[in-house]
């Protein structure tokens, strides 16, 4: 079966887009469970939408403080009171600055304290601890001694506003102070609003945060959804082509001079057995005597059914519309 989970990892001027389109084509929620990489504004979509919404995930890079762990609070407001002073009008508030803006500050925190640990160093170095080769543009330029400003940065550790760092040789990013949380898309009193339920700590395991909230599934439901996708109560519009032994097309008169069409061969007893094992409600149409097998497929590809079922062949152009999947018989 296809699988429930899509995740979304996208730039942050594409997200919402991206999540817009699969609204408008019916693919988030209740049968698909979302998970994102980065915060979309959810009360920026129309409100007829909340209820395929709900139960989206979000998991994102978090700070200490987010999940309870330490930090340099001291560190952080002499740089929040530094900002306020000569930057006033750029701070946003101690609650609303992003979490990248802490993580940015504690890598620049590192480089000025390995910088400082290199130039203070006993070393033998003929020419300028911060030397450079190259350009004198920006680009196509070297650091003379970045072995040993590596092996500074990798002796430096300390505790940042983001939490501990330390880094470790042939490892590109920290050691320590790695966290993620995970929010889930809840209705609040404002609409929409992402909500932590879970907390993780690298080289430890996901638990539950302090201040402990349910999370709502896909469909608006308290039960954890299952792997396949639910066809069950679905209708689905089952496009089909009259073509001997697989579908066979018979037309009855009965008592009252009534006609009617009874389909019967293969394709007909696949139906109703995947019927009887899936649950969904079938709509069977019979294609038109003139109908091409790449009409049909066509067919599929414009929206006309949701699927055809027949004796369809493989071909490349055919796999650029549509997906196949084959059941022998």
């Amino acid at each position: 079966a296809a699988t429930r989970i899509v995740v979304l990892w996208a730039e942050p001027i594409y997200r919402s887009l991206i999540l817009q389109k699969a609204l408008d084509s019916n693919v988030v929620g209740p049968y698909f469970t979302w998970i994102l990489s980065g915060s979309v504004p959810l009360n920026s979509f129309d409100q007829t939408f909340y209820q395929n919404l709900i139960g989206m995930l979000l998991i994102e890079l978090a700070v200490g403080s987010v999940v309870n762990a330490p930090i340099n609070a001291t560190l952080l407001n002499a740089a929040y009171s530094i900002w306020q002073q000569y930057v006033s009008e750029s701070f946003p508030g101690s609650m609303n600055v992003d979490n990248y803006a802490l993580f940015a500050f504690d890598a620049t925190w590192t480089l000025i304290q390995s910088l400082q640990q290199l130039c203070a160093s006993k070393i033998n170095i003929s020419s300028s601890c911060l030397s450079f080769i190259g350009s004198s543009y920006c680009f196509d330029r070297r650091f003379i001694h970045s072995k040993l400003l590596s092996d500074a940065v990798s002796r430096t550790e300390f505790l940042g506003v983001s939490g501990p760092i330390q880094f470790s040789f042939n490892v590109t990013h920290r050691i320590t102070g790695l966290y993620y949380s995970a929010k889930n898309a809840q209705p609040s009193s404002n609409g929409l609003s992402f909500v932590p339920v879970l907390e993780y700590f690298h080289h430890s395991d996901w638990r539950i945060p302090t201040k402990e909230n349910i999370i709502i599934w896909s469909g608006n439901s308290l039960t954890q959804p299952i792997g396949g996708a639910i066809l069950k109560g679905v209708n689905l519009r089952i496009g089909i082509i009259e073509s001997v032994p697989f579908t066979i097309v018979e037309k009855v008169i009965d008592a009252s001079g009534q006609t009617t069409i009874q389909y019967s061969g293969y394709i007909h007893d696949l139906i109703k057995l995947l019927q009887s094992n899936m649950g969904f409600i079938p709509t069977i149409e019979l294609a038109p005597s003139n109908q091409t097998y790449n009409g049909l497929v066509r067919a599929v590809h414009n929206g006309v059914y949701d699927i055809v079922i027949g004796d369809v062949t493989v071909t490349a152009a055919r796999r650029e519309l549509v997906d196949f999947f084959h059941c022998y018989i």
